[in-house]
């Protein structure tokens, strides 16, 4: 119980860190200036191909903050409106990769950037949680490999048996 305690507080630090490192990025809400159309309007800024990987960007967003994740949709794997500046912006994981979504990219662009910047340094930042989370998962076997390749597993039960 002592070690949960001590991680507990651990993955409030590393909270706290992401949450100071992203502002002024924060949740949505009533104030946020957006389009009413927004959600299925916005546009994939061009320039934003430094992201980090996916599942990074979730896990910080999802995991670690408590975003709320506006779920799938045709071709969207997770959604996270947040805030930039008073302003409206989408961070998703769509058929062709992560990306900022605004509403006008001549207008946006700048922010855009800005907001890449902060993720890619909250990511790094809370590198040690991400290794906390992987090995708490291993702990508790909630990691899980599907294997697809009959071949790979005939050669393996073949070896097994041996």
């Amino acid at each position: 119980m002592k070690i949960t305690i001590k991680m507990d507080a651990k993955v409030e630090k590393y909270k706290e860190i992401a949450l100071r490192i992203l502002s002024p990025i924060k949740l949505i809400d009533d104030k946020t200036k957006a389009d009413k159309n927004f959600i299925f309007s916005a546009k994939r800024c061009p320039t934003i191909n430094r992201l980090p990987d996916y599942y990074l960007v979730y896990f910080l967003f999802a995991d670690l903050l408590k975003y709320k994740d506006l779920g799938k949709f045709e071709k969207i794997a997770w959604s996270f409106p947040i805030e930039y500046n008073g302003k409206a912006f989408l961070i998703e994981y769509r058929k062709f990769g992560i990306g900022i979504f605004v509403n006008e990219i001549e207008k946006d662009q700048v922010e855009a950037n800005e907001i890449v910047n902060k993720i890619i340094r909250a990511v790094k930042a809370v590198k040690l949680y991400y290794n906390y989370v992987a090995g708490e998962g291993v702990k508790k076997s909630e990691i899980n490999v599907n294997n697809f390749n009959f071949d790979l597993l005939e050669r393996f039960n073949y070896l097994k048996d041996s």
